[in-house]
């Protein structure tokens, strides 16, 4: 059950993110690397998904 919750915050959280990364994208202005931190925190909710997704195997 805690691995449904956690997969479902993480999704949640994923949405969020690329929500935020593309707000960032379009609107920061050149040279404001702002949005780097978020496609970072994004790559390790993806991952983080895709682990435990594996673990249901």
């Amino acid at each position: 059950m805690r691995i449904v919750h956690l997969r479902a915050s993480l999704r949640r959280r994923l949405e969020q993110l690329r929500h935020k990364l593309a707000h960032q994208i379009e609107t920061l202005p050149l040279g404001n690397e702002a949005w780097i931190h978020t496609e970072r925190e994004l790559v390790a909710a993806e991952h983080a998904l895709q682990t435990l997704g594996a673990g249901e195997r």
